[in-house]
């Protein structure tokens, strides 16, 4: 009994110091400001849809904010449920409102496959109590008869330094899983690239295949980020890119003579694929920011010009669309947030306000054509409130969303 009443006091303060952290939390945002988009040039209506995403520090206090063209919705606004979790994908949302049952547990939408007939779900975690430390969840729902199928299998070899899904599809009633894996080789951190295949229906593994490995890691290879909306849908194929520079054995960077080259690894075919690039494009992959969406590689970069977006079609393997835009921006360094959606460009101009507290520079927001290259809209981020004062807090947006 005595142990009882012991665990029954333990989860009371747990409660009561969560309950405590989130008050304070909670009180504290009240303070912090809200935000708006005012519009430079367009019309207000191109915004409807654009969620910016990012933090607002206070008092040693950080909270997540999202800003719309109507209001701002900061971390503490949310459920008790929702801050636990880090939750606040809304697809997650929904397929947990329709499927209660299967989606428990499940948060990551990138672990998430779905068609007309069924929602398949394969997520790495990590075990105590397992031998070789990470497993496989595997789920499938049958949307016709809500059947579920639910399993664990362990993950063989070494991955004892992590595990990252890429990409889960379901091919001819086979589960196919991508994986980016963290490991140790003669003591030093690399990664290789596994594609595992699953029977489902006899809840089994069927083949672990190294699709690239950590050698051909060291030589550049990479996958090439998806702009997809929706990143649980079918797709045929995930496309990687072999760079220019390759990491020497202390991991710093070094430059060799071959040229980048972009690769497809075609699920049906279990074959990595050559994508011939034009000359022209040889080098812009490897300095610019490289998306993938459906069939179609946006290849962007930077420079005096302006903001250049080019679309390489991978199935005719030639340029479709080449424009430039006139969207400056002398702060942006690196990467950027970018979204191309409807045959639109939404760009964040955004700078690091950790870094630059003083510059008082607001985040900008372009939205463009992208057959044309003609500017549709021109934004910033501003306060509400016009005496706030508009670097009193760090304030960082580093993503947007088009609903």
């Amino acid at each position: 009994m005595k142990r009882y009443i012991t665990s029954i006091i333990l989860v009371c303060m747990s409660i009561v110091i969560i309950g405590t952290y989130y008050g304070k939390k909670m009180v504290s945002a009240n303070d912090f400001p809200n935000y708006s988009i005012k519009t430079l040039e367009g019309h207000e209506s191109e915004i409807k849809n654009v969620r910016l995403k990012g933090t607002v520090e206070k008092d040693d206090i950080s909270s997540n904010v999202t800003i719309t063209s109507n209001e701002t919705i900061y971390q503490s606004q949310q459920s008790f449920m929702d801050r636990l979790t880090g939750n606040n994908e809304p697809k997650i949302a929904e397929l947990k409102k329709k499927h209660r049952s299967f989606m428990r547990g499940k948060q990551n939408i990138y672990s998430f496959y779905q068609d007309e007939d069924f929602i398949a779900y394969a997520e790495a975690v990590y075990k105590f109590e397992s031998a070789n430390k990470f497993m496989f969840n595997i789920g499938l729902l049958d949307l016709a008869s809500n059947k579920e199928i639910s399993f664990e299998h362990a993950i063989p070899g070494e991955t004892s330094n992590g595990l990252h899904v890429l990409d889960v599809q379901l091919i001819h009633s086979k589960l196919k899983v991508v994986t980016k894996n963290y490991l140790y080789i003669n003591d030093e951190e690399q990664s290789e690239v596994h594609l595992y295949t699953f029977d489902l229906a006899n809840q089994k593994l069927l083949n672990d295949e190294v699709i690239i490995t950590p050698e051909q890691m060291k030589m550049g290879y990479d996958v090439i980020d998806t702009m997809e909306n929706t990143p649980l849908q079918p797709r045929k194929s995930i496309v990687f890119i072999k760079r220019s520079d390759a990491s020497s054995q202390s991991g710093a960077l070094v430059n060799n003579t071959e040229k980048p080259v972009i690769f497809e690894y075609v699920y049906e075919k279990n074959q990595l694929e050559t994508i011939q690039l034009p000359e022209t494009l040889a080098n812009r992959v490897v300095t610019s920011q490289n998306y993938l969406f459906g069939d179609k590689l946006y290849i962007i970069n930077q420079d005096a010009k302006g903001m250049h977006v080019t679309t390489f079609d991978i199935r005719n393997q030639a340029i479709t669309n080449d424009e430039t835009f006139l969207i400056h921006n002398s702060d942006w360094a690196g990467a950027f947030p970018l979204v191309i959606k409807n045959d639109r460009v939404y760009v964040l101009g955004t700078s690091d306000f950790e870094i630059n507290k003083t510059a008082n520079l607001r985040p900008q927001l372009f939205i463009a054509e992208l057959n044309t290259g003609k500017i549709l809209y021109k934004g910033e981020v501003i306060p509400k409130n016009p005496d706030q004062k508009y670097n009193t807090k760090p304030f960082v947006l580093h993503s947007l969303e088009i609903k």
